[in-house]
């Protein structure tokens, strides 16, 4: 996907409230709105794992030899785009979950600020570049089945929890999220619209609030506000007689979804509809996320993709977050799959999951992964002479003993290796109580949100 195919909406830069369609706003008119997210989450998370490359069942394969060179073509492009990072295999899937890393710099992110308006919060200095956007995104295939031990889910079973409970699935599975909650809702009706050679239906969209306790005391609970936008594919089923002279069309949904998340800068200072946002003692962190699930045609099974740049704030530098992402997202996919496992036994459920460090509808991932916990730094170890900027100081961690590295991602191969952004020099200030400022300590890993699945 190239620079031109990029836009300000689906950014890290996120939007402010004031860019937000107003909470009485029509279905009608909120078309544009959502088009205009679909035009940029649709061909950015198809990157990953192209529609168009993914082989067709035998009695739908097309002949012509142009074909096969379109999907060749198709397959560099992203391949360029996505730079594989390993995989990771856990006892509660079945599958396992690839890596991969885009970064979008800030020559490209320039480009297309100049051509649309940014937040002011986009840029650290008032005349400084943009900084570099760090995307993480995990890819796994899943059976189509709630099976005992099949270490899966079915169609049902990820379409609910993911798409109609979004938020409410995240918090039961994800340990370190203490509140959720919806601020603005909208009505999108009937809205419909048309990108990526999909109809797509069924839209929610809401302003969600999540909060997560990623190590009290030493750290602050961070909090995520983001735009929510849900949809469906949908496929025309038929023709119903509306009248005498008019005509409805019926539609199904097709076994395919988007979630797009896109961080609010300002909810907190200047939403009346804010709460966690704008209480004391959190920091408000930003996360921008796209996923997408669907059913594999021919194979019938379930793709799992999502993709997220975020930003936790305060005093963690951006090279430790970038190091622990891909560990924290990868985490969210047994974290969901055990729960669905006892939500069906009923001893697990939306209310049961979430006990411990609550789980944030924001995509953070459960415990801290035991090798991005060794990645952070210990508090005054960076005294030793080395720059808290200068990632190469700093060894990749190990990974767990139950999530070994393995081959890389059946997705694309990616760029040329781009130095990780420079680390984040705004601290938090004094914690209250006494608290230490030293948040780099081994509580990184739930620090950053990761917006998996869920988020």
């Amino acid at each position: 996907m190239s620079d031109d195919q990029l836009g300000p909406l689906v950014r890290l830069w996120g939007l402010t409230t004031a860019q937000l369609p107003d909470p009485s706003e029509t279905p009608d008119n909120l078309a544009p709105f959502l088009i205009s997210i679909l035009q940029e989450a649709v061909p950015f998370i198809d990157s990953v794992a192209p529609k168009l490359a993914t082989p067709a069942p035998p009695d739908q394969a097309d002949p012509d030899p142009a074909a096969a060179t379109a999907l060749a073509a198709v397959a560099a492009t992203a391949a360029k785009a996505w730079k594989p990072k390993g995989s990771k295999a856990y006892p509660e899937s079945a599958a396992k979950v690839h890596l991969a890393e885009r970064v979008v710099d800030s020559s490209e992110l320039e480009r297309v600020a100049g051509r649309s308006v940014v937040p002011p919060s986009a840029r650290l200095r008032h005349d400084a570049r943009l900084p570099a956007e760090t995307w993480i995104c995990r890819r796994s295939v899943h059976a189509d089945s709630a099976a005992e031990g099949a270490r899966s889910a079915s169609w049902a079973e990820f379409r609910d929890a993911v798409k109609d409970r979004h938020a409410e699935s995240e918090e039961a599975f994800t340990p370190s999220v203490v509140g959720a909650r919806a601020a603005v809702v909208w009505d999108c009706g009937g809205a419909e619209a048309v990108e990526g050679g999909e109809t797509w239906g069924k839209f929610t969209l809401r302003v969600e609030e999540v909060r997560h306790r990623i190590g009290k005391p030493v750290m602050k609970d961070r909090v995520f506000p983001v735009l929510q936008m849900t949809c469906s594919a949908m496929e025309t089923n038929r023709a119903v007689e509306a009248g005498d002279d008019a005509a409805a069309v019926s539609r199904d949904e097709k076994p395919e979804f988007l979630v797009v998340s896109i961080t609010v800068t300002d909810f907190g200072s200047a939403s009346p509809a804010a709460e966690f946002s704008k209480g004391k003692g959190v920091v408000v962190g930003a996360y921008t996320s796209v996923e997408r699930i669907r059913k594999l045609p021919g194979s019938g099974e379930i793709e799992w993709i999502m993709a997220t740049a975020s930003d936790a704030r305060g005093v963690l530098p951006m090279w430790v977050q970038t190091m622990a992402v891909p560990g924290q997202i990868a985490r969210d996919v047994p974290l969901f799959l055990s729960w669905i496992a006892k939500e069906r036994k009923g001893d697990g459920g939306a209310g049961g999951a979430a006990a411990a460090p609550a789980v944030a509808a924001p995509p953070p991932a459960s415990e801290p992964p035991a090798e991005v916990a060794e990645a952070a730094p210990a508090a005054g170890e960076e005294a030793k002479g080395q720059s808290a900027g200068t990632p190469t100081t700093t060894s990749p961690p190990p990974p767990p003993k139950d999530e070994p590295s393995a081959e890389p991602p059946p997705a694309p191969s990616a760029p040329t290796e781009t130095t990780p952004p420079a680390p984040n020099a705004e601290g938090e200030g004094k914690a209250a109580n006494g608290e230490a400022k030293a948040e780099d300590s081994g509580e990184v890993a739930a620090a950053v949100p990761a917006t998996e699945t869920t988020k």
